[in-house]
């Protein structure tokens, strides 16, 4: 590692920005081949109909609708490239999912780039394409990768001094899939110990992004969206449900695993039983890991006057860590919400705790599993025994990176605070 880096400081200029060029090619380039290979998957017809239902005036209201109304804004410019060919319309979506998955890595390199400490400079825009190509069999069939984007590109502005840039895509990824909501309070803060201004502008981001939806619902129930997902089942990939069919194969626990709508769901008396209590639990942990990434928020940008973007990602990955180890749905593609943030996280890694580096390093690990149980020919009637393992090992481990985080965020509360508030300036000098 350090050759690599004595060679890494000694580039020239021009040739390092060739270096850039070759590394985002070979990163990004490979990915179209995903446009030619694999069969289309559900999903992709589910985002026609949502566009079809919109054209028709029916979504939301005699259409079931599962995504918040933003995500149709990334569904148009497919759907008016091929309207009525679903083959078309993967390859247009594909291509646009590219360039969202190129422009993440474009941002990492950059940001490796801009300075000449050294080789390990590039370790979250690594960790970052390494991870994506894992789930390249998803990536370009889901919309998850671009809620991703946008809230790692809202952490990068707020902490680069856009607030309003930041607000806006913040609130963008939102309406495009809930869970970025959870993010907003966690940079209002940050926004907030940078300085009154930057706070304004970034409340006044998220207002202009959120306005639409307040306007949309005068003559669209899109909040019926959330009804879908309060109907769901044990999704086979979550924690519980692994361990349920883990029993089965173990014990012979009565489980059984079929498809339902668009997705794999555990059946048996087990799991119904269970059901009602991993929501709960799911709800339960999710809310306090939000707190206490609030708390931690508050404490850090006050104690320390931290408000870089891999300190504020810190507390957003325990937030949405929590939502997803617990979850009763845990889809893969959830992990293209996790990696983005893990590798900016990395970026920061002897800035912060080494519990948080740590749950970086474990979602990354968590992410390279996912090929290795789906796709695959057994996940349509149920793994076998050792990859029922490889899940139940994917998913320990991301309860075990929830737990170092909150472990990281328990520690950043125990740090006394200062009696004086830091100087707005210093703290906008450090981001």
């Amino acid at each position: 590692m350090a050759t690599a880096t004595r060679i890494w400081s000694a580039l020239s200029p021009r040739t390092r920005t060739a270096a850039a060029v070759l590394l985002l090619a070979v990163s990004t380039l490979p990915l179209l081949s995903r446009q030619y290979i694999g069969k289309t998957q559900s999903d992709l017809s589910v985002y026609m109909h949502g566009i079809e239902a919109l054209l028709q005036g029916r979504l939301y209201d005699g259409h079931i609708f599962e995504y918040p109304p933003y995500a149709l804004i990334w569904f148009l410019a497919p759907y008016a490239w091929a309207p009525d060919d679903l083959q078309g319309f993967r390859f247009a979506f594909g291509l646009e999912i590219w360039l969202f998955d190129a422009a993440i890595k474009a941002v990492l390199l950059w940001r490796a780039f801009r300075t000449r400490s050294g080789f390990p400079d590039l370790i979250p825009f690594l960790v970052y394409s390494l991870g994506s190509a894992a789930l390249g069999h998803l990536l370009l069939m889901r919309y998850d990768a671009i809620p991703g984007a946008l809230a790692l590109f809202g952490v990068l502005a707020l902490a680069g001094g856009y607030a309003v840039t930041g607000g806006a895509l913040t609130m963008l990824a939102a309406g495009t899939k809930a869970y970025p909501a959870l993010f907003i309070p966690i940079l209002a803060i940050a926004a907030w110990r940078r300085g009154p201004s930057d706070f304004r502008r970034f409340v006044v981001g998220v207002a202009a992004a959120g306005a639409p939806l307040l306007l949309l619902a005068a003559w669209m129930p899109w909040w019926n969206f959330a009804s879908f997902h309060g109907t769901r089942g044990l999704e086979v990939e979550s924690f519980a449900a692994s361990v349920i069919w883990a029993l089965h194969h173990v014990a012979g626990v009565d489980a059984t695993w079929s498809l339902v709508g668009t997705s794999n769901e555990l059946g048996g008396p087990l799991a119904d039983a269970l059901l009602g209590p991993a929501r709960i639990l799911w709800i339960v942990s999710t809310l306090a890991a939000f707190g206490v990434a609030i708390l931690s928020t508050l404490r850090m940008t006050r104690s320390t006057g931290q408000t870089t973007a891999p300190a504020i990602a810190m507390q957003m990955l325990l937030t949405v860590l929590a939502f997803v180890a617990t979850n009763i749905v845990l889809s893969p593609q959830f992990h293209l919400w996790l990696i983005p943030l893990a590798a900016l996280m990395l970026e920061g890694r002897r800035n912060l705790p080494p519990q948080a580096v740590r749950a970086a390093w474990l979602t990354f690990l968590a992410t390279l599993l996912v090929p290795a149980f789906v796709p695959h020919k057994q996940f349509g009637a149920g793994l076998g025994g050792p990859l029922t393992a490889v899940l139940l090992l994917r998913n320990t481990l991301l309860l075990y990176a929830t737990a170092c985080l909150a472990r990281a965020a328990f520690a950043i509360l125990s740090v006394s605070a200062p009696s004086q508030k830091p100087d707005h300036e210093g703290v906008r000098s450090q981001s």
